[in-house]
């Protein structure tokens, strides 16, 4: 397996982790941290960087394997 193919499920990881860790439990109450303003402006932005980076490595390494 390519370097590529494990960075890009280490992102796709890390993004899965960051959406578990920043649900709200059932009384619709964030976790601590996203409790203030210019965390909930920021943490959708450092999400989606990690989901895109690794569905870009990932690609690129299933590309690079197939030639």
């Amino acid at each position: 397996m390519g370097e590529d193919i494990l960075i890009g499920v280490a992102l796709l990881a890390i993004a899965a982790g960051l959406i578990f860790i920043g649900r709200p439990d059932r009384a619709g109450v964030h976790t601590r941290f996203l409790q203030f303003d210019a965390a909930l402006v920021l943490y959708p932005p450092v999400v989606l960087v990690f989901f895109a980076g690794g569905v870009v490595e990932l690609i690129a390494g299933l590309l690079r394997s197939g030639q």
